[in-house]
């Protein structure tokens, strides 16, 4: 028989119930979550914590008949400030929040939510900053809520008394507002056997946050069922890489001559959606690609090899840049019935991994504005990795044309300076610690965090960059190490000047003290001496090529406010 800590049991049942803290007999419910976790054979807590992950996202436990309630669910309680920001956000965000205050960083949480709901780094701090916002705590102050809140001791008592007039008129109302929102979600069938789903037009609206799932079908031959049929049952009988699941239409247009059908397929949480290419020419038809994207995110999709994209219409105002050039020339790209006009072909060098960048706004309903940034390449199989930037919290703000200066210095490294490798990225997290002069005349630099989130790992590197974007510390050669959680942002790497190596370290705020410690002896930053670096010096460089080089054993350790330490290893 299979036993369960007390401690653990706790913790997934907390979880469970904040979860489903507003909807039919939670107790209850987060009770049953929670033993389906603790079936997890292996792994320990982390792996039932990613099974409750699972069943809460994918197939949450039902409420049971209307006696059982009455008789052992408790009554409704008084809600903290944590609690009741929680029940103002969908169960999704929720999870997202509880595990970002249970301690996980920002992509941990992205890589543990991934496999069941697309959700980036972006997303994940502005569900934790609306919870700041919505209660005026602290994070120590919200974490002390929840883990103080133990479901388990709520008294049971029996609920108030309701007319059951009241109930049945409530229920109505329920009803209505259930079917008019699955009309809006709900895919409309073409009727006739073979042809795929079309999403209402109007699902992307309904939505602060859309994703593929809620893209319509485009262009003018969207209405011509046979050709759909017809693309439908060539992906259906491809050998190499069938659909799961429902088959939907995205594109069905004409492009240089050809008939073109854009399909994704439907797999569930537990799969990435893929997107098929068909095309029929004068002496050929067929799937000519199929791409399994990295994230469920509506994003740009390479159309064949014609430089054109497909946009969702939730992003407007798209413009496209070189990411090889010192500063950027964003150029309006014209977007009609959501094909863009092609790109120059020239565009796409082997110099930048064949990507190039993109901007477009995003206007949420009852929301401001937004820039997303995006790298896409000229295949279709390769991913097309969305960008989202970050300072440390509690820097000043700076002026725009900063800001926007090493916005384009990041993008240019990432995708032209070997920092990060594009073609399987999912989102990408781009951080500043740091900018300053190098020590033996280097010049000015900035220390540069990259997250790759990937279907597999959520990893983190840094590299010394120069303002337009060029990699200044040695690639291959030595290692970086980072921090990624806001307590503890830092990072440490080896730099090569003329005349010798340097172990560079920097940290963000929440970071009041860094020490190096190891074959270089001790060496210490107070944080209190403002935003500059720990510069170690290293051995002499000599004539010997940087990937040969035997660099001393050094870690840093970054000692945030609440007396907690983070060790970091670039070794």
């Amino acid at each position: 028989m299979r036993t369960v800590d007390r401690e653990h049991h706790a913790g997934l049942l907390r979880l469970a119930y904040l979860v489903l803290d507003d909807g039919d007999a939670p107790l209850m419910r987060a009770r049953r979550a929670a033993a389906g976790a603790a079936r997890a054979r292996r792994g320990g807590y982390p792996a039932m914590r990613a099974r409750l992950v699972a069943i809460l996202l994918t197939d949450p436990p039902a409420g049971r008949h209307r006696l059982h309630r009455l008789l052992f669910e408790p009554g409704p309680v008084p809600a903290g400030p944590v609690r009741a920001a929680l029940r103002e956000l969908p169960p999704h965000e929720r999870l997202a929040y509880l595990l970002r205050r249970g301690g996980l960083t920002a992509p941990e949480v992205a890589a543990e939510l991934r496999p069941h709901i697309d959700t980036g780094f972006g997303d994940v701090d502005r569900i934790t900053a609306a919870v700041d916002r919505r209660t005026g705590l602290d994070g120590a102050a919200q974490r002390a809520e929840i883990e103080a809140f133990e479901p388990d001791l709520v008294r049971l008592r029996p609920p108030p008394a309701v007319p059951a007039a009241w109930r049945a008129a409530v229920a109505a109302v329920l009803a209505a507002a259930l079917l008019g929102a699955a009309a809006l979600v709900l895919a409309r069938a073409d009727g006739r056997p073979g042809g795929p789903a079309a999403i209402d037009p109007r699902a992307w609206r309904a939505t602060a946050a859309p994703t593929i799932d809620q893209w319509p079908a485009q262009g003018g031959l969207r209405h011509d069922t046979g050709l759909l049929r017809r693309a439908a049952g060539a992906w259906r009988a491809d050998p190499r890489e069938p659909p799961l699941g429902r088959v939907v239409v995205l594109y069905a247009g004409t492009v240089d001559g050809a008939s073109l059908v854009v399909l994704r397929d439907s797999p569930g949480d537990r799969d990435a959606t893929s997107v098929a290419q068909y095309f029929e020419r004068r002496l050929s038809r067929g799937v000519e690609s199929v791409r399994r994207l990295g994230t469920g995110s509506g994003q740009l999709i390479m159309v064949g090899m014609t430089w054109r994209y497909l946009v969702p219409p939730w992003l407007r105002d798209v413009r496209a840049a070189v990411p090889s050039e010192d500063a950027p020339d964003w150029r309006p790209l014209a977007v009609r019935d959501g094909l863009s006009d092609p790109l120059p072909w020239h565009w796409f060098t082997p110099d930048c991994q064949n990507y190039v960048a993109f901007q477009m706004t995003f206007r949420p309903a009852g929301g401001p504005p937004r820039t997303v940034t995006q790298l896409a390449s000229h295949s279709a199989r390769s991913a097309a990795p969305r960008v989202l930037f970050r300072d440390p919290p509690g820097r000043a703000a700076e002026g725009a044309a900063e800001a926007d200066g090493f916005r384009w210095a990041a993008l240019r490294a990432v995708a032209c300076e070997g920092a990060a490798t594009l073609n399987e990225a999912g989102d990408l997290l781009l951080g500043r610690l740091w900018t300053g002069g190098l020590p033996d005349g280097g010049g000015g630099a900035t220390l540069l965090t990259v997250d790759v989130s990937t279907p597999w790992r959520a990893a983190g590197t840094a590299v010394l960059i120069s303002g337009t974007g060029r990699v200044l510390s040695e690639r291959g050669g030595t290692n970086s190490a980072t921090a990624s959680s806001d307590a503890a942002l830092a990072a440490a790497l080896w730099w090569r000047s003329p005349r010798r190596w340097h172990l560079v370290a920097a940290a963000g705020p929440g970071v009041v003290r860094l020490k190096a410690a190891g074959e270089l002896g001790t060496r210490e930053r107070d944080g209190r001496d403002g935003p500059r670096p720990l510069v170690v010096p290293g051995p002499r460089a000599g004539g010997r090529p940087p990937e040969t080089a035997r660099l001393p054993v050094v870690q840093v350790v970054a000692y945030e406010r609440d007396g907690d330490r983070t060790v970091i290893d670039p070794a």
